[in-house]
């Protein structure tokens, strides 16, 4: 089997919460050796529920890290000790990337910013993320996925018509950031391979949101119009939207780009007079008369089981899915052909599912493994690539360093 493209790539994690650790995972998946540094005295994510029934607190049971986890290795290590800051430059030394997420300047007071860790790897490829940036004005403010969502704008123009603003789903920003943060890195990695060169990533992860809306942006610059929202709708096709099935809460997502497309609709919908309505008889007008437009699509998927209408859409080469929850979206047979959905097995954690990288390579098998155990992997990572003896590392654990 050949070598999966990160192989012999080496990453130091100090990422917190989300974003750090989905890029993190990523790039182990893809065949780097990822080591995190994390400590049980500053316990974030192994924090964080859930936890299986019985294991409540237990930073090895959580499902928050074992699934961001995935294919790394565990190195216990105190950074708030100055042999455990002394360690970490150690380990940069052996490192090809290092990685943080923790608020502007709080690795520059531990003597871990770049210009401490080029000092022992001149060559070294550094990605820092905050809500904000490492510059500018908001570089010392703090912010979660809440904060992201509103400062990017993208809270502006998400929302029904005449509504207010609304926050996009969840912690959206951070998966989003990670995936950037790998794109950034990847593109580092070619860099240097080319000219020797490291360098320093500065990420505002607010700066990230902005390909989500770029119609909004471009408008807003060249012409000074302000966005309006427009709910689920499409500013150039129409049926476009969410719309109720038959059983409670489920609904279809459908999107029709063209005069023909609505012709086979309404052949589905067995309702062809709805092809000759003077409402409904282009896109323009069906944009006009939206409201009724959305109304009979709604009248006829109320009537229809989610699936059963999502499989006669497609069969007639219409855009529709479901709309799933969490649990449907594991069990989706898509998904599942793709080999999108992976089984992750864990000592404490148990069996479960979960998604994997949304793409696959040729000839090669992501390297799909379980979340470490705190602390699994300190002794090896130490002794292999940080120069520390036995006599030292027995020193260092019985100070409390490493834990």
């Amino acid at each position: 089997m050949s070598a999966l493209p990160l192989h012999g790539v080496r990453v130091l994690d100090l990422g917190q919460f989300i974003a750090m650790p989905f890029c993190t995972q990523w790039l182990a998946w893809a065949g780097a050796d990822v080591i995190i540094v994390e400590s049980r005295k500053h316990l974030t994510g192994r924090a964080s529920p859930p936890w299986p029934p019985g294991l409540e607190g237990d930073p090895d049971a959580t499902g928050y890290t074992n699934l961001l986890n995935g294919s790394k290795k565990s190195c216990a290590i105190d950074l708030s000790a100055p042999a455990g800051r002394e360690l970490v430059r150690r380990l940069a030394r052996s490192c090809d990337v290092m990685v943080d997420n923790f608020s502007t300047g709080v690795l520059e007071k531990l003597g871990l910013g770049y210009d401490d860790i080029t000092r022992y790897r001149p060559d070294i490829i550094m990605l820092s993320s905050g809500a904000f940036g490492r510059e500018g004005p908001l570089k010392d403010a703090m912010g979660f996925h809440s904060a992201v969502n509103l400062f990017s704008g993208l809270a502006d123009v998400t929302g029904y018509p005449g509504g207010h603003g609304r926050i996009l789903g969840g912690v959206t920003p951070d998966p989003l950031g990670g995936v950037y943060c790998v794109f950034a890195i990847v593109a580092a990695l070619h860099h240097r391979r080319r000219t020797g060169e490291g360098q320093y990533i500065d990420v505002a992860m607010y700066e990230l949101m902005l390909p989500l809306f770029p119609e909004a942006i471009i408008d807003w610059m060249l012409n000074g119009r302000e966005p309006t929202r427009i709910g689920n709708r499409d500013r150039e096709k129409a049926p476009h939207g969410i719309y109720p099935c038959r059983a409670a809460d489920t609904w279809i997502a459908i999107s029709i780009g063209g005069d023909d497309e609505w012709r086979q609709f309404c052949g589905v919908a067995r309702h062809p007079e709805w092809a000759t309505d003077p409402r409904f008889a282009d896109v323009l007008a069906r944009h006009a008369s939206a409201d009724a437009l959305d109304a009979a699509v709604e009248s006829w998927t109320r009537r229809h089981a989610v699936r059963t209408a999502v499989t006669r859409l497609q069969r007639r080469g219409i855009a529709a899915a479901p709309v799933l929850r969490t649990d449907e979206l594991l069990a989706d047979p898509q998904l599942r052909a793709l080999g999108v959905v992976v089984e992750n097995d864990h000592p404490k954690g148990g069996r479960r599912l979960q998604l994997g990288i949304p793409w696959r390579m040729d000839s090669l098998d992501l390297r799909y493994r379980r979340a470490p155990l705190l602390g699994e992997h300190t002794r090896d990572v130490l002794t292999e690539l940080a120069g520390v003896t036995e006599e030292e590392y027995r020193t260092l654990a019985a100070g409390g360093v490493l834990s």
